[in-house]
């Protein structure tokens, strides 16, 4: 659904991402994960379009790519069902029937029904990115991405979330790319995970492997130890 091939990106002389190559496949949960500056966000911005890399291919196929982001970016003076409706009403030619059938349908998905008429800031932080999320299901999205999904939220309200994620593939077959830095994410739903520094992927591997594997940079995100001291364990 997804592919990288040797994609490089720099800006000015620094270099984000380096001969970077992944795939991603239909109805995946899949993590990115590594420490603050490794390129993790970058990668989303590339499969959105909002930046261009300077060489390799990246090939995406699917015609309609949501996005959840980090706080939600909600517009606080309008209603859960206008925040959900804006994109469908700039960017379709759907009627208003069919706009408000998809906003419900959406709020429904994420179990907020009742909140049509309520404001973002009569929401708690984890009805926000709920509602962020049923803002790009509206889309009706092959594609979902994530940016740090499980930011601001309490345990129980983030694991509700990753929930989410499992029925939105389980049900609609909704590919799910989740940018994270949260260990309980990443061990709860990921089918596979790739941790990247300094631009490169420097780890990749299943759900189990990523539990078990003994070397460095799993043991450092897996036991939240530093990449040094894992090394010193476990090698390289």
């Amino acid at each position: 659904m997804i592919s990288f091939k040797n994609v490089d990106l720099a800006f000015g002389k620094k270099k984000v991402l380096e001969n970077l190559s992944l795939d991603i496949y239909p109805r995946e949960i899949v993590s990115i994960a590594g420490p603050s500056g490794s390129g993790k966000s970058t990668i989303l911005k590339l499969i959105t379009g909002l930046i261009e890399p300077n060489s390799g291919e990246i090939i995406i196929r699917a015609k309609v790519i949501g996005m959840a982001f980090q706080y939600a970016a909600l517009f606080n003076s309008l209603t859960v069902w206008k925040n959900i409706a804006l994109a469908l009403q700039e960017t379709t030619n759907l009627s208003p029937e069919e706009i408000d059938q998809r906003v419900k349908d959406a709020l429904k998905i994420v179990k907020l029904e009742h909140t049509e008429e309520m404001y973002p800031g009569e929401l708690s932080g984890g009805m926000q990115k709920r509602i962020s999320v049923a803002r790009a299901l509206a889309l009706h999205p092959e594609i979902l991405l994530y940016d740090e999904p499980s930011t601001g939220l309490d345990p129980a309200t983030a694991y509700e979330l990753e929930e989410d994620m499992v029925e939105l593939r389980d049900q609609i077959g909704v590919t799910s790319i989740i940018v994270t830095h949260d260990i309980d994410t990443i061990k709860h739903i990921s089918e596979r995970i790739f941790i990247l520094d300094k631009g490169h992927i420097v780890w990749q591997g299943t759900n189990q492997q990523f539990k078990n594997d003994k070397s460095a940079y799993p043991c450092s995100f897996r036991e939240r130890r530093t990449l040094e001291s894992c090394k010193k364990e476990y090698g390289e």
